[in-house]
């Protein structure tokens, strides 16, 4: 398998983050289509099947399991408990 660029990866999760909110705010047949679409590069990328392992192993390459973003962090430097959550 072909290890994808970490941008190419963090735009491909973008993608399928941005697809999954509209679809949510008003789902249409094109915004499912567009989870689907995204949802499907991501698996091709990760090697997965599934998109809750296609987030992990994506979560895993870019090193996000090891490091808590400063966006996740409350002030004093304590991760948060309530991030978001992917499925």
């Amino acid at each position: 398998m072909l290890t994808p660029s970490p941008q190419d990866l963090r735009v491909a999760l973008a993608r399928y983050a941005d697809a999954r909110i509209e679809d949510a705010r008003r789902s249409t047949a094109a915004t499912c289509r567009a989870v689907e679409d995204a949802a499907y590069t991501l698996c091709v990328m990760t090697g997965t099947q599934a998109v809750p392992q296609a987030l992990h192993v994506a979560d895993t390459m870019l090193g996000m399991r090891t490091t808590v973003s400063p966006v996740l962090r409350r002030p004093g430097g304590a991760p948060r408990g309530d991030s978001l959550q992917r499925a």
